[in-house]
């Protein structure tokens, strides 16, 4: 059976409709910045290796926390505008801009495990830029 190159050329193309087509659906679907999924949590952590220990609540698409143990005890900020989405049952990715610090943070928490992760960059475009990576375990979750 021999095929015409005018119907190769279609399905081809009909092929590479569908590709492109399937392309765009999984990238716009991966656009934006999240959503407000941990509304109504509260999560208190302590990190690894330190006695810091932090609660972090969040509301409304805001974030706020407090520091209850550790040399940094006692320092709060609230109304932090946050963006996070479930990554797997369980397990969030959450991460906020603090403009008047200025810091970058993000992190994983594994309501599964009971553990969190945390990245950012704390003092960014200062001269007290600097790097954090830390990880820690959740001591209470409420929601």
């Amino acid at each position: 059976m021999k095929i015409s190159t005018k119907c190769l050329r279609w399905c081809w193309g009909a092929v590479a409709v569908f590709l492109l087509q399937a392309i765009l659906t999984t990238t716009s679907a991966q656009e934006g910045t999240g959503s407000h999924i941990l509304n109504g949590t509260t999560v208190d952590w302590t990190y690894n290796n330190s006695d810091a220990r932090m609660v972090v609540t969040f509301a409304d698409g805001l974030g706020q926390y407090e520091w209850v143990e550790g040399r940094r005890k006692g320092n709060t900020d609230s109304e932090i505008p946050y963006s996070s989405r479930e990554i797997s049952p369980n397990i969030f990715l959450m991460s906020w801009i603090q403009t008047e610090r200025p810091d970058f943070i993000t992190m994983i928490f594994d309501f599964n495990a009971m553990t969190v992760a945390t990245t950012g960059l704390i003092g960014y475009k200062s001269d007290d830029e600097r790097f954090l990576f830390m990880d820690g375990v959740i001591n209470d979750v409420k929601r």
